[in-house]
């Protein structure tokens, strides 16, 4: 009975220290991931503008001034900076129109931030005197339709404006263009542009 309890005892010696070894025997490394996320920033500005109206005043079609005469005037300046002194909002002025009268006015939107991004909506805002059918206003976009601006780089625009035979004399038309740049991935529809009614 001794022996077989030294038996049994030296068996269940034996696989403690087997377990034992083998627990002594593991080696390990632990792996680790360290995230950091960083968002990129959407954001564009007014980099450089234009009116054709420099000298003679151009016209539109059917209209001709061929003794290059320079009655009305265009200016574009800026009008609002951020706090990053980057031009967000441009004033034109446009003074002495007439019908036939036209200003082709070219306007660079520069993206300065770090996404791509597409013009996502255009409003028509603050619209002065309720028939704006006395004007032909045109907003234009890049000729290929793609409105995507990769981060450093530029696409331009333009917003032409003819006064019609129907303007009425000694009277003011304005209103507010607002262009809404969004990250590429949010903006799937074409944007079309109209004139308010």
């Amino acid at each position: 009975m001794i022996a077989l309890s030294k038996v049994f005892g030296i068996a269940i010696l034996s696989i403690l220290l087997v377990g034992f070894g083998v627990a002594m025997a593991m080696w390990s490394e632990t792996l680790r991931i360290n995230t950091y996320i960083s968002t990129g920033i959407v954001k564009v500005k007014w980099s450089d503008w234009s009116c054709s109206d420099t000298g003679a005043d151009p016209q539109a079609p059917g209209f001709n001034n061929t003794e290059g005469k320079d009655v009305a005037t265009c200016s574009v300046e800026p009008e609002i900076l951020d706090e990053e002194n980057n031009t967000i909002k441009l004033k034109i002025n446009i003074t002495n129109a007439y019908p036939g009268y036209k200003a082709v006015i070219t306007l660079v939107v520069d993206n300065i931030g770090t996404i791509p991004v597409k013009l996502y909506k255009v409003n028509w805002t603050d619209v002065g005197l309720d028939d704006l059918s006395d004007l032909e206003v045109t907003f234009t976009g890049p000729e290929d339709g793609d409105t995507q601006i990769e981060p450093g780089e530029n696409d331009t625009y333009t917003l032409t404006i003819i006064v019609k035979q129907e303007a009425e004399e000694d009277s003011s038309y304005f209103f507010d263009l607002e262009l809404t740049f969004a990250q590429w991935n949010e903006v799937s529809t074409p944007i079309t542009v109209g004139l308010p009614r």
